[in-house]
């Protein structure tokens, strides 16, 4: 029993910690050299949504959300918007998979002391996965993206935060080594 109480406690902790921890994914072009680039563009495009089928995951307000952390990061990477004459174009993708357990459920009747009433449940769970990239706006060869499993489903106030910081990570892997002004720290030099 006493074993059986530290495997079951050993596979809970491995399992919270799978849970808690979401791995950034990236990969870029090793041979581009990201400080020649100074001007961007959103594309506008990735705006646009896409899974109708999951309102609760992909919605106006969370392309937004999105769109204005990725410009917030371009800025920070010392990128500065420009829609006449960009030479990059950033942008983002939502993608959404379905998986769907099944799971058995059974009621036991003390009385006769076997399993009474054996069904199967079934369960679907949808995973979401955000991708931020970095194209060259003439060739539109991507030059870099990464890429986290997310959570979308949260309340307006939670997902905001929860986004800024989602892309903050992802930035974390853009090889720019130029890096700019905070824009909140230019808002307060204008002040």
């Amino acid at each position: 029993m006493r074993v059986y109480s530290f495997i079951s406690g050993l596979l809970l902790v491995l399992l919270f910690n799978c849970a808690a921890t979401s791995e950034v994914v990236y990969d870029y072009n090793i041979e581009v050299d990201f400080n020649q680039y100074e001007t961007y563009v959103l594309c506008i495009e990735d705006f646009a949504v896409e899974h109708i089928n999951h309102p609760d995951l992909d919605n106006d307000a969370v392309r937004q959300f999105i769109g204005d952390a990725v410009a917030v990061e371009m800025e920070n990477k010392a990128h500065k918007t420009n829609v006449l004459k960009p030479q990059l174009q950033a942008g983002f993708k939502i993608l959404i998979s379905e998986e769907t357990a099944e799971f058995k459920s059974c009621e036991y009747s003390e009385h006769l002391v076997y399993w009474e009433n054996c069904t199967i449940h079934q369960e679907t769970y949808e995973e979401e996965t955000l991708v931020v990239y970095v194209a060259d706006f003439n060739t539109n060869r991507v030059l870099w993206h990464a890429s986290i499993i997310c959570e979308l489903n949260k309340s307006k106030k939670k997902l905001k935060p929860y986004i800024d910081g989602l892309v903050k990570d992802l930035f974390a892997t853009y090889p720019k080594t130029e890096v700019g002004q905070h824009p909140d720290a230019f808002k307060e030099d204008l002040q």
